[in-house]
């Protein structure tokens, strides 16, 4: 059984699409993101979902120290639990796509070759969606 969700995150498991869709309700500290994470990884293992959508456009907070937390400490940790490669969709409001410091702490595309996870930027709900289903066609192809 899955513990409740903390009150500032939506989750949703998309069966259908097999998409782990996350709504971030509202801004978080690091220490919210970090324990909203780590529930997500949760629920992704019990569904054996690696594809997620995560709706950041309210929290609107993106910083260097919690991108350094999500590098060093979380990602890596996703292959060991959920097996093969995941795939993060960010949907962004258009504002922090253009943010110099909350680009900066967004790895470079560059970053993510061979790592055993890949993640990208979206303003457009229906863009990452098509993104994580292309990725997903690949996996079984």
């Amino acid at each position: 059984m899955l513990p409740t969700a903390p009150e500032y995150i939506e989750v949703t498991y998309r069966s259908d699409l097999d998409v782990l869709l996350i709504r971030w309700m509202r801004k978080v500290t690091l220490e919210e993101m970090c324990q909203g994470y780590l529930y997500l990884l949760e629920v992704a293992a019990h569904h054996r979902c690696r594809h997620w959508l995560l709706d950041a456009r309210r929290r609107f907070n993106t910083d260097r120290e919690g991108a350094q937390w999500m590098i060093n400490s979380f990602l890596p940790t996703l292959h060991a639990r959920l097996g093969g490669r995941t795939y993060l969709a960010y949907l962004l409001v258009p504002v922090i796509m253009r943010d110099a410091e909350a680009d900066a702490a967004f790895p470079p595309a560059s970053f993510f070759l061979g790592k055993p996870y890949l993640s990208e930027r979206f303003i457009d709900e229906r863009a990452a969606i098509e993104w994580l289903q292309q990725a997903r066609q690949q996996q079984l192809a």
